[in-house]
């Protein structure tokens, strides 16, 4: 087992790389993400895992140090592995990097909640852990479909709304001023669905790092050319063959009702036409609790699927070299026979106190606590006080790694 920095070739091309992983792309995998969170973490490692008889996998860490523990490291939506043993082999490399905790949250297939239940089990040290992202599971549209086949496989709600909007002005912007204005549709929408809300200049930032790559596009939309100001909007972003909606605003108003399918629509058009086969709708409930009106994405998985999918209860995995899996059919055919997994993120930590005060070595021992409502997982090793003050019991690694990680942020990334 090795666990290496990546060579300046393998940085210089770190998005094929992590493209080839085995379970495929995720934006914040891909260099561009440190950057947008560079103000939050002191530096980033780009790093590879090698193991005989398997792929190579690159991972994106996040790096901070977190006084008195030392360093946490966070993979976000990584390392792109999928098969749990792949996973064991990851956290041996993990023991060895001198890091107090280590989150990683890869996209190993699950049935149900009691998969993660059992990778947590099944890897001595893993523990569950507090969900730090809401992509974790999604629903994924494939836009191969002519656009008669993939406006047919949406409900009848969606294509009323979207035949209601056709005289919508609809604008593809790129400039500031676009940026501008989505973030006068966007905060309102964050704050009204009782999300978190970071500060302006962060997704200003993102959005204005994604658009200078030439990955980043804004869609905006009024009901008619009456109305002066865009009603609804959606931020795009762009990679090869996989095209995102990363974020979305909208104003409420009886004219504006709808118009966010008429903004999907118009997103996905323009995300096939730059040559995506697949397009992410990005973040709801895990398929075992979409009817579940309390889980906090609720209202994100009734447009997500009740509107542009015939039916979310059927969940697919990507195809080979995506990742996370869906709800729905991906265009027309939809899902016969038995549901497969849904793959969505099972992110982990792993606490490896490092030299500091208190007793003498710690030797290993899985550590087990009481999963969060919404959880992840993380593995770890332990003996002994973690390191506090004058060698007394200090806080517990995982309430920090939790605390330095920050919470999650759906619907802002």
């Amino acid at each position: 087992m090795t666990l290496r920095d990546a060579t300046p070739e393998e940085t210089a091309g770190w998005d094929d790389l992590v493209r080839a992983s085995p379970g495929g792309v995720d934006l914040m995998q891909l260099a561009p993400y440190a950057e947008i969170k560079s103000g939050a973490w002191a530096s980033a490692r780009q790093v590879v895992h090698e193991h005989p008889g398997r792929p190579s996998v690159p991972a994106l860490y996040l790096v901070k140090k977190v006084p008195p523990f030392g360093e946490l490291w966070y993979a976000p939506m990584g390392p792109r592995v999928t098969d749990p043993e792949h996973v064991r082999a990851i956290c041996e490399d993990l023991r060895t990097v001198g890091a107090f905790s280590v989150i990683f949250e890869p996209p190993v297939p699950a049935e149900g909640p009691e998969t993660r239940s059992d990778l947590v089990a099944g890897i001595p040290g893993l523990e569950e852990f507090t969900d730090l992202q809401q992509g974790h599971h999604t629903v994924l549209i494939d836009l191969r479909p002519d656009e008669d086949e993939l406006l047919a496989s949406f409900r009848q709600r969606a294509r009323r709304a979207i035949r209601k909007a056709s005289d919508a002005v609809v604008e593809h912007r790129t400039d500031d001023e676009a940026i501008e204005t989505f973030w006068q549709l966007y905060a309102p929408t964050v704050e009204r669905a009782g999300f978190p809300l970071r500060p302006k200049e962060y997704y200003v930032r993102a959005w204005r790092l994604y658009r200078d790559l030439g990955q980043g596009h804004v869609v905006l939309a009024r009901s008619s050319a009456d109305v002066a100001e865009p009603e609804a909007g959606a931020f795009l972003w762009q990679h090869g063959d996989l095209g995102y909606y990363r974020d979305g605003g909208s104003v409420r108003t009886p004219a504006a009702n709808g118009l966010q399918y008429r903004v999907q629509w118009e997103s996905m058009r323009w995300c096939k036409e730059r040559g995506a086969t697949t397009y992410d709708l990005y973040g709801v409930p895990p398929s075992w609790a979409a009817d579940d009106q309390d889980h906090p994405l609720h209202g994100l998985v009734q447009f997500k699927t009740d509107g542009l999918r015939a039916d979310h209860r059927h969940r697919r995995q990507r195809p080979a070299g995506r990742g996370p899996t869906t709800y729905g059919r991906l265009g027309p055919g939809g899902v016969a026979g038995p549901r497969p997994a849904d793959q969505g993120a099972q992110p982990a930590v792993l606490l490896t106190p490092g030299p500091g005060p208190g007793p003498g070595p710690r030797r290993a021992r899985p550590v087990v606590g009481r999963a969060p409502r919404r959880s992840s997982t993380r593995c770890g090793r332990a003996r002994g006080p973690w390191p506090g003050r004058g060698g007394r019991t200090g806080s517990r690694p995982g309430s920090a790694a939790a605390a330095a990680a920050g919470p999650g942020h759906p619907p802002s990334r």
